[in-house]
């Protein structure tokens, strides 16, 4: 029987700042398809001087190409609706947007942002308010549990950078990546063009060092066949509570 992941998400890199550990783990089992749906090109960050910065949106869109591939993602769905410019969409109109691809690739689960975005960006919390949108109106909301991404308060007093943190308690799923290490920094060495903010969050990456790297993902279960989520029981894995 076959199940299905989307990830939604704002940005070419999110997919594997986020999870792109989980990507790797899930990607090795074969009954499980991967679809992420990015809302923007990225074309408004910096360019590393990969670039110029006019062909800075068609670089990202290879760039999570070659990192989506290296993940295993199924299918990449990459919009153009404006780096930086999410937060001054209609929500109902990205929130449509998403509830179709629902609709076309019939996702068990769906992994997001965090209402704080946990860097802050406006995009992220936009996409997010979208996502939980599109879940809470879709035909199909019975049959979806929403996810969010998210960086343990016990685990952010260690980050040495500004994150926003969610509660220890409301943790659901923790994912052990530690096998995927190196899938990971392949993946983010594509990003070529942002690794001043990559190289941030994760010191040496681009010289070949895992040490940087998060051995654990984690993630808060906020929506389960229609109902906002709110048992104690825990797990490690995104299609078992």
């Amino acid at each position: 029987m076959s199940r299905t992941a989307l990830l939604v998400f704002a940005h070419p890199d999110d997919e594997t700042f986020s999870c792109g550990g989980s990507i790797a783990r899930y990607a090795e089992q074969k009954d499980t398809r991967l679809v992420l749906y990015c809302a923007t090109r990225g074309e408004a960050g910096k360019t590393a001087g990969v670039c110029a910065p006019e062909q800075l949106g068609d670089t990202r869109a290879e760039e999570l190409k070659r990192a989506g591939e290296i993940l295993g993602l199924d299918r990449i769905i990459l919009r153009n609706h404006g780096d930086g410019r999410l937060k001054d969409l209609p929500e109902e109109m990205l929130a449509e947007e998403i509830g179709t691809v629902i609709e076309s690739t019939n996702p068990d689960v769906i992994v997001t942002f965090p209402p704080h975005g946990i860097s802050g960006h406006p995009d992220h919390q936009a996409i997010q308010k979208a996502a939980l949108r599109a879940v809470l109106e879709s035909g199909r909301r019975k049959s979806l549990s929403l996810y969010y991404v998210a960086i343990p308060e016990s685990v952010a007093r260690d980050v040495q950078r500004p994150v926003h943190a969610t509660a220890d308690e409301l943790i659901t799923t923790v994912i052990d990546v530690s096998p995927y290490l190196q899938r990971i920094a392949e993946a983010l060495r594509q990003h070529r063009t942002q690794r001043a903010s990559i190289e941030r969050v994760f010191p040496g990456v681009f010289d070949g060092k895992l040490t940087g790297l998060r051995r654990k993902e984690y993630f808060q279960l906020v929506v389960k066949k229609g109902e906002f989520y709110h048992s104690t029981d825990r797990s490690d894995d995104w299609f078992r509570l």
